[in-house]
């Protein structure tokens, strides 16, 4: 009777081992936050099969309950590969990350816009239009030098004296040539007249000649320059919005980039910690179904499997840095075409050459983005100069 008593007990306690082993399968697997629970029933299993008189490793052999101890055990190894398979994605996740932040760079750098400096083509289009001005000054003082020859050669003829007495009552006329007293008189001052004539006209032609073409070379240069100013206006324009644009995409970038890399650090780090709870408590139900095999089932051998300590190194996670934002400085055209500072440094700084030398410049053009007013852009142009400077 005492016999089938024990074989009674015997059953029933595989059979609450069955349905605990069974319970904790499925728990287990792949899902990670069943762990803890898997492991507190195992626990359990192994504190109320310490305190069965009649629990033997013999009896687990002979059972189902062995196969069912090694599935755990795999199982449980199952979920600590599962860890570092998702360590690893994080890692990966980090990395996408990381390349998102570091591509807004490289679309800045892709543009080709200058950034950090102020663009060489738009510098040397400054310096080819101050050299234009310069060629500018000895032409202006040529056509004033030409021009003041022919008009005080105009102006200081040089006739002969006698030819005023071919018009009767002239003053200062001492003799009339309609007179036929003074007809002799006349036709040497005829003679007179006529080669002063061929030489003046001579002298006249060739100065008024060289003032025409004195005359058109300088306005060509002015008309030049003009052209060489708008294009350097232009372009400073058109590389103003292009690294404002610039500048604000990759605003626009990275602080984007940077907020789903915070948001995603968040979510990994709760991840990692979620992680190493659960491979830590994989490694204590693996000690449990060990200390379950062996003959040693006691509570100091349980309580050893509690304070197990676990090595973690395989879950250490590498947060990276931050990239720092790429340099984008909008400063760089603060100043701008027909701005106050603009003018004063590109079309009034007297140590320039042509400046100093009084050589206008046309009226100023500004850039299309800005709101000038009326006031502030007559106030920085010089408006249409006379073409000539005399």
């Amino acid at each position: 009777m005492e016999n089938s008593d024990g074989s009674q007990t015997n059953t029933s306690m595989q059979n609450y081992v069955e349905r605990v082993l069974g319970k904790v399968t499925a728990l287990g697997g792949r899902h990670q936050n069943n762990v803890e629970l898997a492991k507190d029933e195992v626990r359990n299993l192994a504190i109320q099969l310490a305190a069965d008189p009649d629990y033997t490793v013999f009896n687990v052999s002979q059972s189902n309950m062995h196969d069912a101890f090694e599935r755990i055990i795999a199982e449980m190894e199952e979920i600590i590969n599962d860890t570092l398979v998702s360590l690893d994605k994080d890692h990966k996740e980090f990395d996408i990350m990381t390349d998102n932040i570091l591509k807004c760079g490289r679309n800045l750098n892709a543009s080709n816009v200058s950034v950090t400096e102020m663009s060489p083509a738009v510098l040397l289009l400054g310096v080819e239009h101050d050299v234009c001005r310069n060629d500018s000054v000895p032409l202006r003082d040529l056509n004033h030098t030409a021009q003041t020859n022919y008009y005080n050669y105009m102006a200081n003829p040089n006739m002969p004296d006698c030819a005023q007495n071919f018009e009767p009552g002239t003053c200062p006329a001492q003799q009339d040539f309609s007179v036929p007293l003074y007809f002799d008189n006349a036709i040497a001052c005829a003679s007179s007249v006529d080669s002063w004539a061929g030489a003046f006209h001579k002298q006249a032609q060739s100065l008024k000649t060289a003032h025409e073409a004195a005359e058109t070379a300088v306005i060509a240069k002015y008309q030049a320059c003009d052209r060489t100013q708008l294009t350097y206006e232009s372009a400073f324009c058109t590389y103003r919005t292009e690294l404002v644009d610039q500048c604000s995409a990759l605003d626009n970038c990275y602080s984007s980039a940077v907020s789903v890399f915070q948001a995603t650090k968040a979510l990994i780090l709760k991840s990692n910690s979620s992680r190493h709870v659960a491979f830590i408590a994989a490694r204590q139900v693996q000690c449990y179904i060990r200390v379950l095999q062996s003959d040693n089932l006691t509570m100091a051998a349980i309580e050893a499997c509690d304070y197990k300590l676990v090595d973690t190194s395989p879950l250490a996670l590498t947060v990276p840095t931050i990239p720092p934002k790429p340099a984008c400085d909008v400063s760089l055209v603060a100043q701008h075409p027909c701005g106050t500072a603009w003018v004063a440094k590109n079309y009034q700084d007297v140590t320039k050459y042509w400046v100093a030398e009084q050589i206008a410049h046309a009226t100023c053009m500004p850039c299309l983005s800005e709101s000038l007013n009326l006031e502030e852009v007559g106030g920085n142009a010089v408006g249409v100069r006379a073409v000539l400077d005399t």
